[in-house]
């Protein structure tokens, strides 16, 4: 029955829908980090190191106040997501005029690009209010003009606004497979993209999404077997427990495909990239 509303209501009224579900989703991630003793763990690692990005792609990055009440230490540490140190070495070597991050949460990569690249325009979409709030706290911390946020991102809208040579950073549980599959974006044949595959909620999307970018882009795929770092700061005022808990991120295992494209701007990304882990090996 549950199942049955949610369809219904996706139908009816899909923008509410997915701002009320993202929400929902939001607060329960945030109790379950509660559960697990993170807000401690998060004011002694701001104790200690403030609130800026210690290392990784994007050290230097400020993170707000709101980014609290997350699971904040891989973060601040900058070993968040690091499988994808290479991607990041990779991607960071091109030139681009536009950003879109879709499912930007608080802004942690919308923020990191914008400060690289300040000439650039970054649109960072997240259907959950809180989300959008923090991200814009995020960018005034960090004194950042060329950020703007919104809500909810569709075909249409790639369709219409995305620029030629772009990078797409998407995490959007499942909803990939529509924003990509769903109707032609020209624009998309010359733009870096950094998907996170979603096949545990729709099955097989990550193999259609491979099958679509493979004529216009190298497509390499990265998952939580490649390796992950951890942070070299001194821990050594956090208990063995809480050392571990900074350092790891408590989720599923997570597929990505980079996406390196054959034409436009950054085509020649992929000539010098060692191809990244597959996942599995």
């Amino acid at each position: 029955m549950k199942r049955l509303l949610k369809r219904l209501l996706y139908a009816v009224a899909p923008k509410w829908t997915t701002a009320v579900m993202s929400a929902r989703a939001r607060a329960h991630s945030h109790r379950v980090t509660d559960s697990w003793g993170c807000p401690a763990v998060n004011d002694k690692l701001i104790a200690h190191f403030g609130s800026t990005v210690q290392e990784g792609p994007f050290a230097g990055l400020v993170l707000p106040a709101a980014a609290r009440l997350e699971h904040l230490g891989p973060y601040l540490l900058g070993v968040y997501e690091s499988e994808l140190d290479q991607v990041w070495d990779v991607v960071l070597g091109g030139t681009y005029a536009q950003f879109i991050d879709i499912g930007a949460k608080f802004g942690y990569y919308a923020g990191g690009l914008a400060r690289r690249y300040l000439g650039a325009s970054v649109i960072a979409f997240d259907p959950d209010w809180w989300a959008r709030a923090a991200t814009k706290d995020l960018a005034q911390a960090n004194k950042l003009g060329n950020i703007e946020v919104r809500p909810l991102c569709d075909a249409t809208w790639l369709a219409g606004s995305l620029r030629p040579g772009a990078l797409i950073i998407s995490d959007c549980e499942g909803y990939e497979s529509e924003l990509f599959c769903g109707c032609a974006i020209p624009e998309l044949a010359s733009a870096t993209l950094i998907i996170e595959t979603h096949d545990c909620l729709v099955p097989g999307v990550c193999a259609r999404l491979r099958t679509l970018f493979a004529a216009t882009h190298t497509v390499h795929e990265v998952g939580t077997a490649a390796t992950r770092r951890v942070s070299g700061r001194d821990l050594t005022f956090l208990s063995e427990t809480e050392r571990v808990l900074a350092n790891q991120e408590v989720r599923s295992a997570q597929t990505w495909l980079l996406s390196l494209p054959n034409v436009g701007p950054n085509q020649g990304l992929h000539l010098g990239a060692a191809a990244p882990r597959r996942a599995g090996s």
